[in-house]
């Protein structure tokens, strides 16, 4: 949205001289106008670059032209049942030393304002939200996306706003309505965890953009409150804090949040996320192997920290704009490394082993049991426990299913618990009893070629996973995550077209992966109506 009206005010016919020497900047790629632009956008508030007129008038005019086409567009391409597109744009506001708190707006139909709201709009999220809900008249619906959460800086999950203000419970409420889901990974690294900041979760190792924090650092490091599990934590938190308001304008708590993955690269190649095949995440600067492979300018204390990105995958009746917008609004999503992974996960009071193989087991589900991204009922039946549902299916072009990963997360006496196990494990292995963890991956990857030469291509898992450490009085969260057997990374790949050694500084190999929306638990919350029935996949 910062950028709408630069390139139709720069085919203005009536520009200044100065006007025109920023034009030129356009003429070949260059950084140089993208950073004077994140410059404008660092400052405090934000301010539009003297291109766009001392009232910025002249790029607010012209950015209207923008969004009419970038409409145009949408509409052009949306072939209902088959390809759906959005209006939509991305809000980003930047903070400095690359931190950035950005969020894609998406609109449900063609009911939308006349104009974008930038970070030259809205120096905050909250300002963002109130700027949208202004603007509601008709079948208007928004919601926000946010994304790149490792790069926030402690913002993303924060008790303030971006300026330090306290977010009270009307501003809850409003977040609550307007940002169902965040996203988890992308071309930028993975924000579901991180290593040291709350957690020792092996696999929250995986393509992390920046190192842990030191004592009393924020910036361009990993720290609290940039993670998704981190805002599921609080939000466990913040139910009971806001349950004591009498004037909370909450039925559940406010961070009851979805997850998502997405590319984030500026190709113009959304969905090319297979790591053979990645190109780099910014056309002219990383467009080769040799670019990639020496490129240290972004972030040098993490080499190559970029990735192909990630997808998200969308559980809905249809393929149109309604379907999936529904979809998005009560989380029935999930998000992978870049995999086609199929995933699906339930969770109800009396799930049994005979889900397992059954052709009607996810009818079954629904029926009896809430989907990814529901509430469990409560309160709780007598001497019972909460039991999932998973079933997963391989990406036909990769490698096999390696094992399925439950995280529980919950309040016991106020305090904050997480736990990680694996629940399921390829070849109909049990996972260890002491150790609940399943046999190591023993792939044989060619680094020469590769090939990944595994017999265990294992292509399907159903579990049903009773967890028989809950209290019913324990609020709670729980997801899974997916992991595939080891296949060559996108620098290996890399390696092999210079006729070099895979680099040291990285791993060689990614094990690809998948992760579903929560479900969540609460002695005081009930279920909310939602509507039920038989789903298939659109993935993104």
């Amino acid at each position: 949205a910062e950028s709408y009206g630069l390139f139709e005010g720069c085919a203005d016919a009536n520009l200044t001289a100065q006007q025109v020497e920023f034009c030129n900047l356009f003429e070949n790629p260059s950084l140089t106008a993208f950073m004077e632009l994140r410059t404008q956008a660092t400052k405090r508030p934000p301010q539009r670059m003297s291109f766009c007129g001392e009232d910025g008038s002249f790029c607010i005019e012209h950015g209207k032209t923008t969004w009419q086409r970038t409409r145009a567009a949408a509409d052009q391409a949306y072939e209902p049942g088959v390809f759906t597109t959005f209006y939509g744009y991305e809000y980003s506001p930047s903070w400095p030393e690359r931190g950035s708190t950005h969020r894609n707006v998406i609109f449900r139909n063609q009911s939308v304002p006349d104009t974008v709201v930038s970070a030259f709009d809205a120096a905050t999220a909250l300002d963002l939200w109130k700027r949208l809900e202004a603007t509601c008249t008709g079948d208007f619906e928004v919601l926000t996306i946010p994304h790149n959460l490792n790069r926030y800086y402690g913002k993303a999950f924060s008790l303030s706003d971006e300026d330090g203000a306290p977010y009270t419970p009307a501003d809850w409420a409003r977040r609550s309505r307007l940002e169902p889901v965040v996203e988890i990974f992308q071309a930028k690294g993975a924000s579901e965890c991180a290593v040291g900041v709350g957690t020792s979760d092996e696999e929250c190792a995986f393509e992390q953009y920046f190192p842990t924090c030191p004592e009393d650092e924020t910036v361009a490091c990993a720290g609290p409150n940039s993670y998704a599990r981190d805002g599921l934590k609080l939000g466990l938190e913040l139910e009971i804090e806001l349950e004591r308001d009498l004037e909370r304008e909450l039925d559940a708590n406010p961070l009851q949040i979805g997850f998502i993955g997405s590319t984030d690269n500026h190709n113009s190649s959304p969905g090319d996320t297979e790591e053979w095949d990645f190109r780099g995440k910014s056309g002219f600067n990383d467009a080769s192997a040799a670019k990639r492979l020496s490129r240290r300018n972004f972030a040098p204390q993490v080499p190559l920290m970029h990735n192909p990105g990630g997808l998200a995958a969308v559980w809905a009746e249809e393929n149109t704009r309604d379907a999936l917008f529904d979809a998005l609004l009560r989380k029935e999503v999930y998000a992978t490394s870049g995999t086609r992974i199929r995933l699906r996960m339930f969770a109800g009071w009396h799930f049994e082993d005979t889900l397992i193989g059954n052709p009607d087991a996810i009818q079954t589900a629904y029926a009896t049991g809430v989907p990814m991204g529901s509430r469990l009922s409560a309160p709780a039946p007598l001497d019972a426990a909460p039991s999932f549902y998973v079933s997963v299916l391989k990406d036909p072009l990769s490698t096999g299913i390696h094992r399925i990963q439950m995280i529980k997360g919950w309040l016991a006496n106020g305090e904050q618990q997480e736990r990680v196990q694996d629940i399921a494990c390829s070849q109909g292995r049990p996972p260890d009893p002491i150790t609940r963890r399943c046999p190591p991956a023993a792939p044989s990857v060619n680094l020469e070629t590769c090939e990944v030469n595994n017999v265990d291509q294992t292509g399907s898992l159903e579990v049903v996973w009773r967890d028989d450490s809950f209290q019913p009085d324990e609020r709670a969260f729980y997801y899974v995550r997916v992991l595939e057997n080891p296949s060559c990374r996108w620098s290996s790949y890399d390696a092999i077209r210079l006729d070099a050694q895979p680099l040291s500084e990285v791993p060689a190999v990614v094990q690809e992966r998948a992760w579903s929306s929560p479900i969540w638990y609460s002695p005081t919350a009930p279920m909310a109506d939602r509507p039920a029935g038989n789903l298939v996949t659109s993935a993104h």
